[in-house]
């Protein structure tokens, strides 16, 4: 094996690590997006079967009782994620108990308005949006040292709306 053979083991050793690197992290970032959306959407569902007022829900209206809404987003949410809600406001903030993840922002917001008009007896529908936010903890430590290297770090960002509604 000659030094020719070598110097290009060497270079083909070190272009795996710098493409491959950054890959295997888009790999791994897509996975935790479809994990935070996923979290986000059966937090919600489980919110929304806990929060409805069912003193409206025979005229169909979908009365939200927010701070129940958040509250039952909030455990959901931090039970899925192995983490602790440590503000219950608006908005919630979790802290993880390991260091898989950064601290979650999440902020909520109700909107209710009606389908129809209400001459014509239309029913009270809410709309909520969920944002989240967190700075993205990279898993390799060559992006976590180009993270730092940066001004702006890696925000990982989700929003999701969703509208309840009670159907006949």
């Amino acid at each position: 094996m000659g030094i020719k053979t070598l110097l290009y083991m060497f270079l083909v050793a070190f272009l795996v690590v710098i493409i491959g690197t950054p890959l295997v992290e888009t790999f791994i970032l897509g996975r935790d997006k479809v994990l935070l959306s996923s979290t986000i959407h059966n937090s919600l569902r489980a919110a929304e079967e806990a929060s409805y007022s069912y003193m409206f829900m025979r005229n169909i209206d979908a009365q939200v009782d927010e701070e129940v809404f958040c509250n039952c987003f909030a455990d959901t949410f931090a039970t899925s994620y192995k983490m602790d809600c440590v503000d219950y406001g608006n908005p919630l903030r979790f802290v993880p108990y390991d260091d898989t993840f950064n601290e979650f922002i999440v902020d909520i917001d109700f909107s209710p308005s009606f389908a129809l008009s209400v001459e014509e007896g239309g029913a009270l529908i809410t709309k909520v949006t969920v944002t989240v936010e967190s700075a993205y903890r990279f898993r390799t430590e060559l992006m976590r040292f180009m993270n730092d290297i940066v001004a702006d770090p890696f925000v990982l960002r989700a929003e999701r709306e969703y509208t309840m509604k009670v159907t006949n």
